[in-house]
């Protein structure tokens, strides 16, 4: 009992910038991964239990207030109550009301606001409080690592350690042979599902979550739209951290209703699952899009039949704009990709599979192109790069995982026309040879290219603007059938996993020297113990372990990256204390002779 009074006490008095980051992160991913141990035992009275531990843990709260205040990129828009936690004062205040009232707390109604779609219509946004979003998350991971252990396996939307590249490559992997009889596709799409989710299927589905009730309540909490209150009788609110797995618990089943099975098989590779011969189809959702793979043409019209039956249930329909029966020699889109069979002289049989980013796609990303280049009139050229930069990077990105070589070169060829332009705009006097030679030249160390956007600064570094085409076509590789990273069973598999996806995204993202501090730490912040694009990378900090002004030196040992949060708590202990450097894994040695610190080892 004195324990536990000393240890509230000092949760209390504890400040924002006192708080043991990885300490809370291990307790929570501890508690995740025995949820997920319990629920594949069938083991529901421990299942109950951990959920209980985990819904009034402390560590649990921190952690949900930081991602929601700190992470999130809608940390600065409030919900009814106009409150925001920006400070670390705030955020404090916040973790003490939180601790003593969430169990009291009643969920407010949301703010409406509505955000246009691609077809022209508008998307209703449902925005709740800060405090809701809070308790959502607290729930959130209370819930998840028990549905994780149920979910189908070809479910990729808003699950951690899942994307829309996890989805593309189940799709391509029974189409890209030359002996394939999956040809005929449906493309579903469910209308409105966010927002015509029935509630009753949906809380049957959770009775034996001891938060159930809240769930309910913020099911039914309503909404604000321009002052006026609306009741909310169906549907999960879009703008929600609990919104996107509600849905995806409200939608599972549908492969398993379909008559869909899987069955092990073995190779020299080890073993991999694939649908059985007695199976209609292949079944890929993502979110409220989904793909059927079939033999022929009337089993993909039963497969239509059968799952607007299913989705009835649901309280859901299939959107008759979007739903099509498809051959795969005509192509269908998905996710912003085009799927399609092409004849060539490659193959035996003339024929082969290519993914391309879809027309789509590449339109939506010429019309941003085009908004961004309107803003930018009169703007300087540092402006027009930092502004073009994150948009083509983050493309790019998007689609280097398929075949894109082609479409990012004729990219580059309509941003080079528009930057012609805006030069031409700006400098109307001048002669094209004084604009070439001010604006383009052979900026870019390593590439022999002397038409890159760019400048040298006053501090002699050079800023320029990438090119798609530089962006490197790499393969992705797909998750295997029902792994989560809450399975303690397969810790090496997720950590290697998710080293080289870091290492994929930050390589595109950092240059070379930044990439080998990021390698120095297997791209983890020391303190907090998460990868260090958790956070983003606009908040990630280059910490020198001993500082600058006491001779500390720019050197690869001297320098590790830390998210902003962490490097904050760094300073504010003192880089040099011992404490503080156990924890970053290094040691630092007063060399008296040479009147300086020196960094002795890094720990790996």
């Amino acid at each position: 009992m004195k324990l536990k009074k000393e240890i509230e006490i000092v949760r209390k008095n504890q400040k924002w910038d006192e708080i043991p980051w990885r300490k809370h992160y291990r307790i929570i991913r501890n508690l995740r991964r025995r949820i997920f141990k319990a629920t594949r035992r069938r083991d529901i009275k421990r299942v109950r239990s951990l959920q209980k531990l985990i819904l009034r843990s402390y560590s649990n709260l921190v952690i949900s207030v930081r991602k929601v205040t700190q992470i999130n990129q809608g940390k600065k828009t409030a919900g009814i109550d106009k409150h925001l936690a920006l400070n670390k004062e705030e955020r404090t205040k916040l973790i003490k009301y939180l601790s003593k009232h969430r169990n009291m707390w009643k969920p407010l109604p949301t703010k409406r606001i509505t955000i246009p779609k691609k077809n022209g219509k508008e998307r209703p946004l449902g925005i709740p409080t800060i405090i809701d979003r809070c308790l959502q998350n607290v729930h959130k991971n209370a819930l998840e690592p028990q549905w994780e252990a149920k979910f189908e396996g070809s479910s990729y939307g808003f699950r951690p350690g899942r994307s829309a590249h996890d989805a593309m490559s189940k799709i391509f992997n029974p189409i890209k042979g030359e002996r394939i009889k999956k040809l005929w596709i449906v493309e579903g799409d469910i209308k409105g599902c966010f927002d015509n989710i029935a509630h009753e299927p949906l809380l049957k589905k959770i009775e034996e979550y001891p938060g159930k009730e809240i769930v309910a309540n913020w099911l039914k909490a309503g909404y604000f739209l321009k002052e006026v209150f609306h009741k909310t009788e169906k549907g999960t609110p879009q703008g929600g951290i609990i919104s996107p797995l509600l849905a995806n618990i409200a939608l599972d089943g549908i492969e398993h209703k379909l008559g869909i099975k899987y069955k092990c098989r073995k190779d020299k590779r080890g073993n991999f699952w694939q649908t059985s011969h007695a199976s209609i189809g292949i079944y890929v959702r993502y979110a409220d899009d989904l793909v059927i793979l079939t033999d022929s043409e009337e089993k993909a019209k039963n497969v239509r039949r059968r799952l607007k039956k299913i989705l009835k249930s649901f309280g859901l329909e299939l959107s008759e704009e979007k739903t099509k029966i498809t051959h795969l020699y005509e192509g269908f889109d998905f996710l912003g990709w085009n799927f399609r069979r092409y004849k060539t002289s490659r193959r035996k049989r003339g024929e082969i599979t290519y993914i391309k980013p879809s027309k789509e796609s590449i339109q939506k990303f010429k019309n941003n192109i085009k908004e961004v280049f309107k803003n930018l009139k009169g703007k300087c050229q540092q402006r027009v790069i930092e502004d073009l930069n994150p948009i083509m990077r983050g493309w790019a990105n998007y689609h280097k995982n398929v075949v894109s070589q082609a479409t990012f070169n004729n990219l580059d060829d309509y941003i080079f026309g528009k930057l012609v332009r805006w030069a031409k705009r700006t400098h109307p006097k001048k002669s094209w040879k004084w604009i070439k030679n001010k604006y383009w030249g052979n900026l870019c160390p390593g590439r022999n290219d002397k038409w890159v956007f760019g400048y040298t600064s006053q501090n002699d570094k050079v800023r320029y603007l990438e090119k798609l085409a530089w962006t490197k076509i790499e393969r992705h590789t797909l998750v295997k059938y029902k792994h989560s990273p809450d399975d303690p069973d397969l810790k090496e598999y997720w950590e290697n996993r998710n080293k080289q996806n870091e290492e994929r995204r930050l390589a595109q993202k950092l240059t070379k020297g930044k990439n080998k501090i990021a390698i120095s730490t297997n791209y983890k912040c020391r303190l907090c113990g998460q990868e260090l694009s958790s956070e983003g990378l606009n908040n990630l900090h280059k910490h020198h372990i001993v500082p600058r002004r006491l001779g500390g030196r720019d050197e690869y040992k001297n320098l590790i990256y830390l998210h902003a949060e962490c490097h904050r708590q760094v300073t504010l202990k003192g880089e040099l204390n011992p404490d503080i450097l156990l924890k970053l894994g290094v040691k630092a040695l007063y060399d008296k002779r040479k009147d300086r610190w020196i960094v002795h080892k890094t720990i790996k």
